[in-house]
């Protein structure tokens, strides 16, 4: 596939008909334009007066730019800020589906490094082979480890649709960014790249049709959190955390961000809860019972413990979580199954 270059884009965009109130578009106002493997975002620049002609300016860019075969996908995204009402966001969220998928979860935390993506993963599987249809979104845009954790590698491939075919593995469907780029290659993207990527991910691939559709977030609570929170249907969120403090305080915080953007929390799962020593004692490396009692003291379900166990870091560095004998998230399946109706 030869390559496009912004110059063409451009070109090609300049000769698009514009009714009188589409008028006030000009290609002045695209601010960047990024092409990767055939994927092309468009970044318009806009503001509260006109952002609504904008955005029908732009989507009648991506119909027109997709006639070109060399494009995979067309994304136009505006660039500066706009107020909506509260009204105006609840409508949109309402209006949105994903094609396919009939619960959405997502997984997250204030904080990074504390196993969201190792219990995205592992839920995923377990879930599986429970025999539901699974999904596997990974939304982490500055460091997706998904790939790395179920030994996948590649580039996606459109279907006839133009949807993108997810990878595979051991029957759960899983998208990433990734997929997109080069192992080492850093994401350096303003907020709404990362808005754009997310979303598309979501909605432009095809999923078939799943039960279920696990969104491994990234950490913190920004742009890219609050993306999934409102732009994806979710059913609710599991938060992860660490039993000490300074995790469970970052944990708190995506808890209040997602009752901002009227997200159920489905309960709390605590990691590296203990270690089992070699005579079988359990020692508290974190500190004791923390996710607990944080879900006692936020009336919150608490949906389990996971102990430092080497073996799942094993797994995880070997991208085959298949292994894992034993059931410590076959525990957290079953208890999230008993506080939710949609599983």
């Amino acid at each position: 596939m030869s390559n496009i270059s912004k110059e063409e884009i451009l070109e090609k965009i300049g000769k698009i008909n514009l009714n009188s109130e589409e008028s006030i578009f000009s290609t002045q106002l695209i601010e960047d334009i990024l092409i990767k493997d055939g994927h092309v975002q468009i970044s318009i620049l806009a503001n509260n007066d006109n952002h609504q002609i904008l955005d029908k300016v732009g989507k009648k860019i991506a119909i027109h730019l997709k006639k070109d075969e060399r494009l995979l996908s067309v994304t136009p995204v505006l660039t500066n800020e706009v107020k909506e009402s509260k009204q105006n966001k609840q409508n949109k969220k309402d209006d949105i589906n994903i094609e396919g998928v009939k619960s959405i979860i997502a997984i997250a935390s204030g904080k990074g490094g504390v196993g969201k993506s190792t219990l995205a993963v592992n839920l995923a599987h377990t879930f599986k082979e429970k025999g539901l249809k699974v999904g596997l979104l990974d939304a982490d845009i500055h460091g997706p480890s998904i790939p790395h954790m179920l030994n996948l590698n590649g580039k996606p491939e459109i279907n006839e649709k133009r949807k993108i075919i997810p990878f595979e593995y051991k029957g759960i469907k899983v998208m990433s960014i990734g997929f997109l780029l080069e192992e080492d290659q850093p994401v350096v993207w303003r907020g709404p790249m990362v808005h754009s990527a997310i979303k598309q991910m979501a909605q432009d691939t095809f999923w078939e049709e799943i039960d279920l559709l696990i969104v491994d977030m990234p950490p913190g609570t920004g742009d890219a959190q609050i993306t999934v929170s409102q732009n994806l249907p979710l059913n609710g969120a599991i938060i992860i955390s660490t039993p000490q403090p300074v995790a469970l305080n970052d944990a708190k915080k995506a808890i209040g961000m997602f009752g901002k953007v009227n997200v159920e929390i489905i309960g709390i799962v605590e990691n590296m809860s203990y270690f089992i020593l070699p005579d079988g004692q359990k020692e508290d490396i974190f500190g004791k019972d923390g996710g607990k009692n944080m879900a006692e003291e936020l009336d919150l379900h608490f949906l389990g413990s996971i102990p430092l166990d080497k073996e799942i870091r094993i797994n995880s560095d070997k991208g085959d979580p298949s292994k894992l004998k034993e059931e410590y998230f076959n525990k957290v399946a079953d208890k999230l199954s008993d506080v939710v109706d949609f599983l």
